[in-house]
């Protein structure tokens, strides 16, 4: 029972699109409903709800198959889905069977400033200085998640690798995994699917997201089917000191999602700082402090 047949993948791929705007959707009774049913309660999956003439699929119950194959390195349903019905023809899959593993669909990059391992990496590679800090690709799965009070993601490249930089002025932090977001303005599929293991293992605590402080950001914090917790940016009064209409994207609709209905309580003095339409981007917030909202 560890693989999902065909029919199911494809059909619960279907009504996965249909959750991103619905708590629920409702399915006919069907073989491969039952296949599904039968796998989600080997696993403990509450998948839905049975009605009389059909079965209703939740979105919790699609987040947590989606979370179970993610675990255990399986694919994603949709990517699954399409490899079935001939739209690609590789999928990130612990099974031959299924497909070929991306390499990189199950890494991250993460940073330590950890001085021993700065004086290891200075002296198996000879470097005439010790490095600031050590970035490293892991296997997200291969990560003890239980050393960590907190997993902060941060956003841009370059600031990933100036952590070093803002460790000083951080405030609320201990025992950090800091990690990479990911290229092309999207979170790259080892991290979200550590994401996903984090909130598996210690549910909705210690979550951070860094990134630049502008509302872009606060939409990317509150995306996708493992919000962040917190956001790590300069304290309200500095950060307002420091706002730059100039620094704010000026193609994104601040209408957008109706974001202010939708934010954690304490987000909102942010938002509606942020809203009048200025920012301040990741790599200008050097020697300010940081502390967790």
């Amino acid at each position: 029972m560890d693989l999902l047949g065909s029919a199911a993948i494809i059909e619960l791929a279907k009504a996965q699109q249909k959750l991103l705007s619905l708590q629920r959707v409702a399915v006919k009774k069907a073989p491969w409903l039952k296949d599904a049913l039968c796998w989600c309660h080997e696993h403990e999956i509450d998948l839905g709800q049975q009605g009389s003439r059909q079965f209703w699929i939740s979105r919790a119950g699609i987040v947590a198959v989606e979370q179970w194959l993610t675990l255990h390195d399986q694919g994603s349903l949709k990517h699954q889905a399409q490899t079935r019905i001939g739209e690609r023809h590789e999928v990130s899959s612990s099974n031959e069977k299924i497909a070929q593993i991306k390499p990189m669909d199950q890494r991250v990059l993460c940073a330590s400033c950890d001085l021993a391992q700065r004086l290891n990496q200075q002296h198996f590679f000879n470097l005439v200085t010790t490095p600031a800090q050590v970035n490293v690709e892991l296997a997200y799965s291969q990560i003890e998640l239980s050393q960590y009070s907190h997993l902060v993601v941060i956003e841009n490249r370059d600031s990933f690798n100036d952590w070093h930089r803002y460790l000083p002025y951080t405030q609320g932090l201990s025992q950090a995994l800091i990690v990479y977001r990911g290229h092309e303005k999207q979170h790259s599929k080892g991290c979200k699917s550590l994401k996903l293991r984090w909130q598996y293992e210690n549910g909705h605590n210690g979550l951070v997201y860094f990134g630049d402080a502008d509302i872009a950001g606060l939409g990317i914090a509150m995306a996708g089917d493992v919000p962040y917790q917190h956001l790590l940016l300069p304290s309200l009064d500095c950060l307002i000191a420091n706002l730059d209409p100039l620094q704010a994207n000026p193609d994104y609709d601040y209408a957008r999602r109706n974001l202010g209905n939708q934010l954690i309580k304490r987000w909102l003095p942010l938002y509606e700082v942020l809203n009048q339409k200025a920012g301040l981007r990741q790599q200008n917030m050097f020697n300010l402090g940081l502390v967790l909202y």
